[in-house]
């Protein structure tokens, strides 16, 4: 196949013309062949540009019209977590076109859509409330009075990574501890002022534990900065 002559080479063509050299004298300046440059000039002359603007892409025809396409972003936007056949078998209940799942894979690139890892959210969360408590927060406390508290665990393969690089076709292979070892849990109080309290303990963290380290170390803490 006859690789097509890049932009900027045919505006060079155009250029050529502009200051006054013939065809034969721009084919040789530029390796094309006479006919190239008469082409180049002859689009130029009826279009004002060096590619004809109304040229069909070649290639087969999409099987997924726009109205299609449309409908394939509407399912996946529904159906986030969907296997690439169970979304074929859908569509073609939809439109009546069965593709195959590469079709539908290069589909969903076509329409800006890739897959990701799924972020979980709690199904049961109220955003209504989460506002309420937000305004709540912001009317009526001060930064210097907000402490957070989290819970953090860490165990032989906590630090084991999910992700990984290979070349085309292998797989990515490491050795890693599969079993977990002792399980130790921190639990950290942030204020502005960094770390006001901390325990470490082995094992996880129940009722019970929380409970303890907030009456013997947290509270003792903010009785300190209530009255002084």
């Amino acid at each position: 196949m006859v690789k097509s002559l890049s932009k900027d080479l045919r505006w060079r063509i155009i250029y050529c013309q502009a200051e006054g050299f013939t065809q034969n004298e721009i084919a040789k300046r530029m390796y094309v062949s006479e006919a190239t440059v008469n082409k180049v000039c002859r689009i130029f002359k009826k279009w004002g540009c060096v590619k004809d603007p109304f040229i069909c892409r070649v290639g087969r025809r999409k099987i997924f019209t726009t109205q299609d396409m449309s409908a394939l972003k509407s399912l996946v936007k529904d159906k986030i977590d969907w296997y690439l056949d169970e979304l074929v078998h859908e569509m073609e209940q939809r439109t009546g076109k069965l593709v195959s799942v590469p079709t539908l894979w290069r589909s969903l690139q076509f329409c800006g859509i890739t897959r990701k890892k799924i972020q979980k959210a709690a199904k049961e969360r109220s955003e209504i409330l989460r506002g309420v408590y937000l305004y709540n927060i912001g009317m009526n406390y001060t930064a210097e009075q907000l402490i957070f508290i989290d819970e953090s665990s860490k165990d032989e393969r906590t630090l084991t990574r999910l992700y990984g690089y290979s070349p085309v076709n292998t797989r990515v292979e490491k050795s890693v501890v599969f079993i977990r070892g002792k399980r130790y849990t921190i639990l950290p109080a942030l204020s502005l002022e960094g770390f006001i309290a901390v325990d470490i303990m082995e094992g996880s963290c129940d009722k019970e534990r929380f409970q303890t380290f907030i009456l013997t170390q947290l509270v003792n803490i903010l009785l300190y900065y209530f009255y002084n």
